[in-house]
C-alpha cells in the first residue's frame, strides 16, 4: 500500500489503511532471514512513518490512545535500533573515506571500522536470537491496536491542527539549532524535518506536485543533518578516553576534519531550511487544508472552506506558497 491518505474516503478509514500498509511492509521486511539487515532498515522506516502519521492525527485522538500507540511503535523501534545504528556508522565511515582525500585526517578510520564491524556482528547475533522475533510479535500486536484508530471529527480538521503544531515545532527547532549549533538541537531539528517530509508524503494527493516537492526538499535537509549527526557520533567515538583508534596527532586531524564537515553541512542545511520553513505555521496549515478540502470535494466529499488569501503567496519551486509574515 502507498503511504498516502486518500481524500475520497473518511479520514479515519484513510488513516487505518495507511497504518495497516506500513505494518504489513514492516512484517514482510523482517520475515526473511537472508535479508535481515536491509529488512531492519526498511522496518524502522515503516515505524518512523507510523510515528509521523500519529503526530499528524493526534489532535483528533484521545490522548491515552495516542500515547499507547506511540509507545508500542517506539518499543518495537528500540528493539531494532542496535543492529541498524551499528551499520549506519559503518556507512558513515565509508562515506567519509570516499569523500575525503587520502591522508587528510583519516588515520583512525581503519581501526574504527574494525571496531564497528565487531559491534555490528554482535548486534546481528542478537537480532537473530531474539530481536527480530520480538519485533514481529510487536507488529502483530499493534495491528490490532491500530484497528481502532479513528479521529474526531472524521475529516481533515484535526489533521490541520496536527500539521500546524508539527510544522510550528519544526520551525522553532530550526531557529534553536541555528542559534546554538549544539548537536542535540540539530538532531531535534532533524527529527522535525523528517516528520514534515513524511507528512507531506501523506498529504500529497491533495496537490501532488507541490507537496511532493516539499517532501523531497525536507528529505534533502534530513540527509544533510543525518550526515552531520553521524560525523558527531564518529568524533565522539574517536575522542572517547577508553578508545584508541590512532595516535594523538591522527585523532586531532580527524577531529579537525569533522569540524570542517560540520561547517559545510550545517551551512547548506541552514540555507535549505530557511527556504522550506519560510512560511508561518497557521497560514501554512490553512493552505494545505484548503487544498485537501478541494481534493475531497472533487472526490465526492463536499465541504466548505474559506479560500486562501491570494495576497499572501510566494513561490516555492515552480508553485506558489503562502508568504511568511
Amino acid at each position: 500500500m502507498s503511504y498516502r491518505l486518500d481524500p475520497a474516503i473518511p479520514m479515519s478509514e484513510a488513516l487505518r489503511r495507511v497504518a495497516f500498509g506500513e505494518i504489513e511492509l514492516a512484517q514482510g521486511a523482517l520475515a526473511c532471514p537472508p535479508e535481515r539487515h536491509s529488512g531492519v532498515h526498511n522496518a524502522r522506516k515503516c515505524l518512523k512513518r507510523l510515528r509521523s502519521l500519529l503526530l499528524l492525527a493526534r489532535p483528533g485522538m484521545a490522548e491515552p490512545v495516542f500515547a499507547d500507540l506511540t509507545e508500542k511503535v517506539a518499543r518495537i523501534a528500540r528493539g531494532l535500533a542496535a543492529a541498524r545504528d551499528a551499520q549506519a556508522l559503518i556507512d558513515a565511515v565509508t562515506k567519509l573515506e570516499r569523500e575525503t582525500k587520502p591522508g587528510l585526517g583519516l588515520g583512525p578510520i581503519q581501526s574504527m571500522r574494525a571496531w564497528l564491524e565487531k559491534r555490528r556482528h554482535a548486534a546481528e547475533q542478537n537480532l537473530e536470537r531474539s530481536a527480530a522475533a520480538e519485533a514481529l510479535r510487536g507488529l502483530l500486536e499493534i495491528r490490532g491496536a491500530f484497528a481502532g484508530l479513528a479521529v474526531y471529527p472524521d475529516n481533515f480538521t484535526p489533521l490541520a491542527t496536527g500539521l500546524r503544531r508539527c510544522y510550528r515545532t519544526t520551525r522553532t527547532s530550526f531557529r534553536n539549532a541555528l542559534s546554538s549549533e549544539r548537536d542535540e538541537d540539530l538532531h531535534y531539528w532533524r527529527k522535525g524535518v523528517q516528520h514534515h517530509w513524511r507528512q507531506m508524503q501523506l498529504l500529497a494527493p491533495c496537490w501532488p506536485s507541490e507537496l511532493t516537492a516539499r517532501a523531497e526538499a525536507a528529505r534533502a535537509i534530513s540527509q544533510l543533518l543525518g550526515d552531520d549527526h553521524d560525523i558527531s557520533l564518529l568524533c565522539q567515538l574517536v575522542s572517547t578516553p577508553t578508545m584508541t583508534f590512532g595516535s594523538p596527532e591522527e585523532t586531532a586531524a580527524f577531529l579537525k576534519l569533522g569540524r570542517k564537515r560540520h561547517r559545510r553541512l550545517r551551512r547548506e542545511a541552514a540555507v535549505q531550511g530557511a527556504r522550506l520553513l519560510a512560511e508561518r505555521s497557521r497560514p501554512f496549515a490553512e493552505r494545505i487544508e484548503a487544498y485537501w478540502t478541494a481534493a475531497a470535494s472533487r472526490a465526492g466529499k463536499p465541504a466548505l472552506v474559506e479560500p486562501v488569501r491570494q495576497d499572501n503567496v510566494v513561490a516555492f519551486g515552480d508553485l506558489r506558497t503562502t508568504r511568511a509574515s
